[in-house]
């Protein structure tokens, strides 16, 4: 792992330890307990489960610079899982397949929920061609094409869709991926075996 992906790895520990981050995790991971167990939740739903006024679910979640995935009709659809089948990244988790809001959700939530062989899919946000592989409590195996590597990003300055998840990508060749970080020279690039690790860190806070 080189030093700008450790550096970066580090950042995303100190973010989620931090008392702010603490508490994120917590209400992030009581929403996603609730959308895998009853699909698509209104705020009166989340904040029953959170314990909240629902009038302030979106708002407390947008003031930790979380902005939660909404439907039209304003149900609650997104907390890092998605129910929504839009998103390009793809995962099993307990038997069905959702999805994630970036390349490291769906690294990372299946080692959350001890999946012994999670099926991801996604595309490189270059090309759109296929991205694959299976990831397991040990590691990531059956990655297709095995030239594929991700970017990562700093998790801080805004919303975290758009400082991070929107960044960290499928990539299908280290080429394609260095583009995109000699535009954005805030991205590093790394095997997709270095970030599951990294994912494997953020999973063991849950």
């Amino acid at each position: 792992m080189d030093l700008r992906v450790r550096e970066l790895s580090d950042h995303l520990v100190a973010k989620w330890t931090s008392p702010t981050g603490v508490a994120l995790m917590a209400a992030g991971a009581t929403l996603v307990g609730g959308l895998l167990d009853r699909g698509a939740l209104s705020p009166a739903a989340a904040g029953a489960l959170l314990g909240w006024p629902a009038a302030e679910v979106l708002d407390r979640f947008r003031d930790m610079r979380f902005d939660l995935e909404t439907d039209p009709s304003g149900d609650i659809i997104g907390a890092g899982v998605s129910l929504n089948a839009d998103r390009p990244h793809a995962m099993e988790l307990q038997g069905v397949r959702r999805y994630g809001w970036c390349a490291m959700d769906v690294l990372m939530f299946p080692v959350v929920f001890k999946e012994t062989a999670s099926r991801v899919t996604s595309r490189c946000a270059a090309t759109g061609a296929p991205v694959s592989l299976t990831v397991t409590p040990d590691g990531v195996r059956d990655l297709s094409p095995v030239t594929a590597v991700v970017t990562l990003a700093p998790a801080t300055g805004a919303d975290i869709r758009e400082v991070f998840c929107d960044r960290v990508n499928f990539y299908a060749t280290p080429e394609l991926a260095r583009r995109a970080a000699d535009a954005d020279h805030d991205l590093a690039v790394c095997p997709v075996d270095d970030a599951w690790a990294i994912g494997k860190r953020l999973a063991d806070l849950f």
